[in-house]
């Protein structure tokens, strides 16, 4: 049975959530692209299906972040 057509963006979505409350707690630094994964619920080989870098993923987790800061 296929993955419904949304689920790559929610996948993508749990990671970028997780990440920014990890870097919250942790800074950027502290913060690892194995840790992020666990901490969303998913395997570490699974993080280059949704980004091409950690750098990429920081950059996104920040918006996201602050976006969560602005309300």
């Amino acid at each position: 049975m296929p993955w419904p057509r949304h689920h790559k963006a929610d996948t993508r979505a749990r990671i970028v959530a997780a990440a920014a409350g990890a870097i919250r707690e942790h800074g950027p630094d502290g913060v690892s692209v194995a840790a992020v994964m666990d901490r969303a619920g998913l395997t570490h080989g699974g993080f280059y299906a949704h980004f091409g870098s950690k750098d990429e993923l920081v950059a996104e987790a920040f918006e996201k972040a602050n976006e969560e800061a602005m309300e």
